[in-house]
């Protein structure tokens, strides 16, 4: 677990376990982006993800727990599938400190690249990404099922 100090305030990024699901599904439940999924069918889909063998997620947590995200690492890639942090708190950093444990967990993995998926209306995000030097390389075009498209982007690890 990793401490950041800044600000006074005291941010750790660990690894979630199923004790977690409650806490994750409230950050999701309340991070502003609505994508139709129940709690229970959420908190049922985060229970098998979290027992797939290259599935790890993170939460990052004060007194709180207010963001988390979940990647899987394959064949030299890592793909950074969910990222959310509680509205209330976007705008704060928070997303640097994420961003950054994903980065590293995949250097440790010895990831050549991590990649993710967005919804192409979702512009801090996408904005958010290109700050890290995360880049577009391939559109899908009507991926979801209200037919809007999602971005798929990537950043090259050294």
């Amino acid at each position: 677990m990793r401490a950041w100090k800044g600000n006074n305030w005291n941010m750790k990024t660990r690894k979630a376990s199923f004790k977690d699901i409650d806490k994750l599904v409230r950050i999701e439940m309340n991070s502003g982006y609505k994508w139709g999924m129940k709690k229970e069918k959420f908190a049922s889909h985060l229970k098998r993800i979290l027992n797939l063998k290259y599935s790890r997620c993170f939460i990052l947590e004060s007194k709180r727990a207010i963001g988390y995200f979940l990647v899987n690492i394959e064949r030299k890639s890592c793909y950074l599938n969910y990222f959310a942090i509680i509205k209330s708190r976007h705008g704060k950093g928070y997303s640097k400190i994420m961003i950054g444990k994903a980065i590293s967990f995949a250097k440790k993995h010895d990831c050549k690249k991590i990649e993710l998926g967005v919804w192409a209306k979702n512009f801090p995000a996408i904005g958010l990404y290109n700050k890290y030097g995360f880049y577009i390389f391939e559109i899908k075009r009507k991926h979801y099922s209200n037919r809007d498209d999602k971005l798929r982007m990537r950043k090259e690890l050294k």
